[in-house]
């Protein structure tokens, strides 16, 4: 080894050892770039949120071809897509269908049967009910043979119509939820329009005449379990169907039913109330209850946030057809209840709500349909009558099976 090559270890041409990066170098170098792309990421994510966001608002996305179309063209009776499917997301006119071939009576829920041959309704006897049920899902036959055992087959299928606390108080007075875990808020685009009643963990029974100028059901949402507007979550809604709409007779046939997108979680601010059976039969100034948000004054005044109830009473289609009242416009389909004088009634926002009967359970024997005025002394609240629809529900129910 030549000594002349030596070179000391201090020399300035040795090469030093490398240094270890400090904690903030090594932040410098690798977690701002890392940070500055997840911003970069969250930016755009925002961006495109915010940009669906408004494109959903104000516009439905038309496919082959691909085209935007105006919010206010969905849902108007043309299809402006080329394929229709603006039309599609829309409230259902449901026709009225041939009878269903069962039902129960009011006498102990006794089941009964439709025999198509005759027309009559028979009931199902309680000797070889197996028999009866083959004969039913063939051909809907009905008994017509006495009952040896003189029993008849008694259903309940739901236990609907209990609630946790009842009523004490009348006379537009602030309700609890546990009073009536039944009652729903519909609302569109975020405000509410209507009333509804919670029939089962996916339907919800309301009035028609809510959808008339709301037809698009993408905006619909229902709010269940709380007696105030401000609370609590809305739930999605798939599909509304409604009754054909008579434009010479506006105020017939005002029902409808809402499907949610989701079933409910029954508990005690969330359950169904029942429906009448199809005989039940209210005399005048039987005891009737209705709750909702609506309107306190008839003229001004401002939506209720907290759910008000009252006690009405039955009045007969004689008194509520009188001269001075309704002058022949409430059919047969419809039932009058308010009070004495006036003073205690429905009013603008209660629309859908339950009119209400307690026997041994809630049934919703009424739905709030229209009037004149608000508590006037001889104009009553005028209600969907519920018995007179029932074979609706019960098809557009089957329908959706």
């Amino acid at each position: 080894m030549d000594p002349d090559s030596d070179q000391p270890l201090n020399s300035p041409d040795a090469t030093a050892p490398g240094k270890p990066r400090t904690p903030l170098e090594t932040f410098k170098k690798v977690g701002i770039p890392i940070i500055a792309v997840l911003l970069s990421l969250a930016t755009i994510a925002t961006v495109a949120i915010l940009i669906k966001v408004i494109l959903d608002k104000y516009y439905f996305i038309c496919g082959h071809p691909l085209h935007f179309l105006p919010r206010s063209q969905v849902c108007d009776g043309h299809p402006d897509c080329a394929s229709g499917e603006d039309e599609e997301p829309c409230v259902k006119d449901f026709p009225e269908r041939p009878a269903v071939g069962v039902r129960l009576s009011k006498d102990r829920s006794t089941l009964q049967v439709l025999d198509p041959t005759t027309g009559n309704w028979a009931s199902a006897c309680f000797d070889n009910f197996t028999e009866a049920l083959a004969k039913t899902a063939c051909g809907q036959m009905g008994y017509n043979r006495p009952c040896l055992s003189s029993s008849l087959v008694a259903l309940h299928c739901l236990a609907c119509g209990r609630s946790l606390k009842a009523p004490r108080v009348v006379g537009g007075e602030e309700a609890s939820v546990d009073s009536w875990p039944w009652q729903v808020s519909l609302q569109y685009s975020k405000q509410h329009v209507c009333g509804g009643s919670i029939l089962d963990p996916h339907w919800i029974l309301t009035a028609a005449h809510c959808f008339r100028n709301y037809r698009d059901v993408s905006n619909w949402k229902v709010r269940v379990g709380s007696d105030k507007l401000s609370s609590f979550p809305s739930l999605p809604v798939v599909k509304i169907f409604i009754t054909e709409h008579n434009t010479l007779y506006p105020k017939e046939k005002d029902i409808a039913l809402v499907k949610l997108q989701y079933p409910l979680t029954f508990s005690g601010t969330v359950r169904p109330i029942c429906l009448p059976f199809f005989d039940e039969e209210l005399a005048p100034d039987t005891q009737l209850w209705t709750v909702g948000w609506g309107f306190t004054e008839q003229n001004g005044g401002e939506m209720s946030d907290t759910l008000l109830q009252a006690s009405v009473q039955v009045i007969d289609h004689t008194r509520c057809n009188a001269e001075d009242a309704y002058q022949g416009e409430v059919t047969e389909t419809m039932l009058c209840a308010g009070v004495p004088g006036g003073g205690v009634d429905t009013c603008q926002g209660d629309s859908g709500g339950p009119l209400m009967y307690q026997s041994v359970q809630w049934q919703v024997v009424g739905i709030v349909s229209w009037g004149h005025g608000c508590g006037g002394p001889t104009t009553p609240g005028v209600y969907t009558k519920v018995t007179a629809f029932l074979n609706w529900i019960y098809s557009v129910w089957k329908s959706e099976m």
